[in-house]
């Protein structure tokens, strides 16, 4: 574990492994913690950086909401790879992750081997509920009823099927969203989630794409289904695999499903 400075943030960064780099990016309310599983099976034969993004986990959360956004999110992601001296990686965004990922993919092809989305556009086929829940959780934010936040999160699309498999994953899953700092939840909400464009309006840069492209999706991701099957048809050449028996988490909910597409796709 490192901590690298990228302009004005502090950056928690964890770097496994030997071999051609692959990078990581969480979802939200997740932290690089996420990624256990998927880093002990990739170090052997990759070097994996994972990193806390703005606002979760051990990385910094700015205490202003204008230090927040998607173009922000897809800087950081520059500027880790520029920090480690990474000229070109393959790029694994799920969910959260997907937004920086798509945008270097788009922007700066050269500095991506391959492209992996995973579970990425929430919402995408209903943008005013996507927005309603964010306002939603951000009131409670700003009452500071946490308790009553972390458990409507976890009865929420995102995280409710993986925290109702046993109370291991529900504690989990709740340990995750406690860690992450409450200007973090609260702008990351308001500033990224609240205002992102729906992929379907992104058609465009979706046709752009030029990397190899796996897009990945949990049988039961509900939130996200018509936007992976969007994206694996609009993005050229891509590849799309359904994780069975998963829902949103899939990387958490089926790991060994999910790094033996994902092994698959780099090798």
């Amino acid at each position: 574990m490192d901590r690298l400075q990228v302009g004005d943030l502090n950056i928690s960064v964890s770097d496994a492994g030997n071999g051609p780099p692959v990078v990581l990016l969480h979802g939200f309310a997740c932290g690089k913690r996420m990624w256990l599983h998927q880093i002990r099976a990739l170090k052997p034969r990759f070097r994996v950086i994972t990193y806390d993004q703005r606002g979760h986990g051990l990385t910094d959360a700015p205490s202003a909401a204008q230090r927040f956004s998607a173009s922000l999110l897809a800087r950081d992601l520059v500027g880790v790879l520029d920090a480690l001296n990474i000229e070109r990686a393959a790029i694994v965004g799920f969910s959260l992750g997907g937004g920086p990922a798509l945008a270097l993919a788009a922007s700066k092809p050269e500095r991506v081997s391959r492209l992996v989305l995973a579970d990425v556009g929430a919402g995408a086929d209903d943008p005013i509920k996507l927005e309603s829940m964010a306002r939603r959780w951000g009131d409670l934010i700003g009452r500071g009823a946490v308790d009553e936040l972390v458990c409507e999160m976890l009865r929420s699309e995102l995280f409710k099927i993986y925290a109702r498999r046993n109370s291991r994953r529900r504690n989990h899953m709740a340990a995750l969203i406690r860690a992450t700092p409450i200007d973090g939840l609260r702008f990351t909400l308001s500033e990224v989630l609240a205002r992102r464009k729906s992929l379907f309006r992104l058609t465009g840069t979706l046709k752009s794409i030029r990397v190899p492209t796996l897009v990945m999706v949990g049988q039961h991701d509900y939130v996200c289904s018509k936007a992976a099957r969007l994206a694996a048809q609009t993005i050229p050449n891509a590849t799309l695999k359904i994780i069975d028996n998963s829902g949103h988490m899939s990387p958490l909910e089926q790991p060994a499903a999910f790094n033996a597409a994902l092994l698959d796709f780099l090798n």
